[in-house]
């Protein structure tokens, strides 16, 4: 029995997937690290917190003398400073984060204090108050030896935070960059600003996925051009397997005569994996593997085609590329003012969010219409025979991961 449609296209690109490289690691400071994919788990190389320490600031006593006369406050202490001894019928003035004074029981909010500049008065009944209230304590949020960031994720603001804590070394193994070769293949192409004639078009797919690639700081981008030429196309994917972990291509896919990046691809050495979809836009797609494991991706040359095959397919690829592990690449929205129509392949359908979760699909001339792009916050996966109003899977244009 032949495989859906979506398992059709999952098996095919999980076949790319399977044979390519992924970076190797490399040692970074943490400063060098933002922004990467950590290759290694981060072990808790202390407790956290290292001991008890305050939830809040106030004053530590002990639990028996609370509601008594005034107690002496016989000294201050603060975060980072050494911790303290307190002695009974005695209080101690704490602030947050500082460590508990040995002997201390509970600390009071200062809310619930009246203070004076050398005593204080703890005002309320005394059953609010338990061994341990307001103490976060020794090792609460993790243990030494325990695995607190495993390998593969994006080193962001709060993983960066985690580390910082947790990791004692001052270097740790991170992915290197991976490198991007862009190839936009056309006699037709003129760069943006450049005067053209009717019969030609500005390159709308390099900047494109120049931008979409540069949004990711663990990418580095390089764009390279080709005229329709098969001798020069495969001179420029060969240059581009020299010193890339991945190319893109776009145009000269499909069957014509002037479509000679298959031909160019295998003549490289490289080995073509899959060449077709079943899937609208982008049905010539083209997905092959480099000499040295490389990814590359033929995507067709309709601008709409570019954008919706580079998110949904070479975007996860390349972050697999990147040693990233764990991630989800759409979410589910709900269409609503839908049409009827439906196709016999799996179809992506621009769309634009007019309130939180309810998308719209956008009117569009096809897979040329960059006006309807420009418009579009993403698009939607219609499975094979369905209409287009329900809950469906959505792609947003930012490579939004989780």
């Amino acid at each position: 029995m032949p495989l859906p449609v979506v398992d059709l296209i999952r098996h095919k690109i999980l076949l790319l997937q399977g044979r390519l490289a992924v970076i190797e690691p490399e040692q970074a400071t943490l400063m060098e690290a933002m922004g990467r994919v950590l290759a290694q788990p981060i072990v808790a190389f202390r407790d956290s917190p290292a001991l008890d320490v305050s939830a809040m600031d106030g004053y530590a006593v002990h639990l028996g003398d609370i509601g008594t006369a005034p107690l002496p406050v016989i000294a201050t202490t603060t975060a980072g400073a050494m911790p303290m001894a307190l002695q009974p019928k005695t209080a101690i003035r704490i602030f947050t984060g500082a460590a508990v004074p040995q002997g201390a029981e509970a600390v009071v909010p200062r809310e619930h204090c009246i203070e004076s500049e050398h005593e204080v008065v703890i005002e309320g009944a005394t059953n609010r108050y338990s061994i341990g209230t307001n103490i976060r304590r020794r090792a609460e949020n993790a243990s030494r030896g325990e695995l607190v960031l495993g390998p593969g994720c994006l080193i962001d603001g709060p993983r960066a935070s985690t580390i910082a804590t947790f990791h004692e070394s001052r270097s740790l193994q991170v992915r290197r960059k991976v490198k991007v070769s862009i190839i936009n293949t056309g006699d037709e192409l003129i760069e943006a600003g450049e005067l053209l004639q009717p019969w030609q078009i500005r390159d709308s797919n390099g900047p494109l996925l120049h931008t979409m690639l540069s949004a990711h700081s663990w990418i580095t981008v390089e764009r390279l051009q080709a005229k329709d030429d098969a001798e020069e196309i495969k001179n420029r994917i060969r240059e581009a397997l020299d010193q890339s972990d991945a190319i893109l291509l776009t145009g000269g896919v499909s069957m014509g005569d002037t479509d000679h990046v298959p031909g160019a691809i295998q003549a490289t050495g490289s080995e073509i994996v899959f060449h077709k979809l079943p899937i609208r836009p982008g049905k010539p797609i083209l997905g092959a593997v480099g000499p040295r494991g490389q990814l590359i991706m033929g995507l067709p040359g309709n601008p709409v085609s570019v954008a919706v095959t580079f998110r949904c397919f070479a975007y996860p690829l390349l972050c697999h590329v990147s040693g990233q592990s764990g991630l989800k690449f759409s979410f589910p929205a709900q269409v609503h003012s839908g049409d009827e129509k439906t196709l016999d392949l799996v179809w992506f359908r621009l769309v634009t969010f007019k309130e939180p979760g309810i998308a719209e699909i956008l009117s569009n001339q096809g897979s040329g219409d960059l006006a309807a792009l420009g418009r579009s916050h993403g698009f939607v996966e219609i499975p094979s025979g369905a209409t287009s109003n329900g809950s469906f899977q959505f792609y947003d244009w930012k490579g939004l991961t989780l």
